[in-house]
């Protein structure tokens, strides 16, 4: 296929208003799920409550200040981590913006979830909205990928090999793009092993489940947190959801190549099928004066006239 034949152009203007709408969709989405979502309740008592329940416990068991400090650090440590368990305490906008970008793409882990009937309600409307702009923005910079691949393997075959090398363009560029998209699937189990300690087959998994929106949610990265005391692991951390970004694009760049095979498959098939179609009425042509030779003239002459009636029509469907 020629290149003057590819709808596909490139448009830089267009590519940067559909990432900008992206990710103005993803920052807004993330911040109004923060706010519905980490104000819901108060699961501690009031402060007087909780001194006249210290005063109770120290006069009735004469326990030390010391060890009342201790008790209440405890307690206080075990429902810290009962409230993360139940997502009250980690609804922060880093989070919620790895939220909001499950939910986009489709992936939904479900390590998180809004748990306020305002927060479901926006997820329902959010989702309207955002999935289908995640799609146009993919399938955007997917086309652009697969094109500027397309581009740059004519242009080695040219400057390198001084001539283009036949076969389909398109074929050349899902090989590549597929071969990409294999290379980053690698290097994300490659990052995950050293982020969340997992072997090399459970991070092709858990990256190969994600970018293909699968997202079983069994395997997530650092759990969903985007933070974390190491500098170092949370710098990994965010860069693997760019990684996962990244691939969801190269995978929408596969699809389109696949695409624009079939679509090339079925243009050489209309282009041939003329040629074929009138080679076999020819050979029923040349069949027929065989049978028709022995039987009467007129009956002759109308299965004639039939089938070369039949030539003429498909003679103008070429034309």
């Amino acid at each position: 296929m020629d290149e003057t034949d590819n709808p596909i152009r490139f448009e830089p203007k267009s590519l940067s208003i559909k990432i900008v709408i992206g990710i103005l969709v993803l920052l807004v989405g993330a911040a109004v799920f923060m706010e519905l979502e980490r104000t819901k309740g108060d699961p501690t008592p009031k402060k007087s409550d909780a001194t006249k329940l210290k005063e109770s416990l120290a006069e009735k068991y004469n326990i030390s200040v010391t060890d009342l400090r201790q008790l209440e650090t405890a307690i206080g440590q075990e429902a810290a981590e009962k409230e993360d368990a139940k997502g009250l305490n980690r609804w922060t906008y880093g989070n919620s913006v790895f939220f909001a970008f499950t939910i986009m793409t489709t992936i939904g882990y479900g390590h998180m979830s809004p748990q306020t009937w305002q927060g479901q309600l926006f997820c329902i409307f959010y989702s309207l909205i955002a999935i289908p702009v995640a799609g146009i923005m993919l399938l955007s910079v997917g086309n652009h990928v697969s094109l500027a691949i397309r581009v740059f393997i004519r242009f080695l075959e040219r400057t390198c090999l001084s001539s283009v090398r036949s076969g389909s363009a398109e074929f050349k560029s899902f090989f590549v793009t597929f071969l990409l998209m294999v290379l980053m699937i690698f290097f994300g189990a490659i990052l995950t092993s050293h982020t969340d300690g997992w072997t090399f087959i459970e991070g092709c998994y858990f990256t190969f489940i994600s970018v293909s929106t699968i997202g079983f949610g069994d395997y997530v990265v650092n759990d969903g947190e985007l933070k974390s005391t190491n500098h170092a692991k949370t710098f990994a951390v965010n860069f693997t959801i760019v990684l996962i970004t990244v691939g969801l694009c190269v995978v929408s760049s596969v699809l389109c190549s696949v695409s624009a095979i079939i679509e090339e498959r079925q243009k050489r098939m209309r282009m041939q099928l003329p040629d074929s179609a009138t080679n076999a009425l020819n050979a029923a042509n040349l069949a027929l004066n065989t049978v028709t030779s022995n039987l009467p003239l007129r009956l002759s002459t109308r299965a004639k006239n039939a089938v070369d009636s039949a030539v003429v029509e498909t003679r103008k469907g070429e034309i």
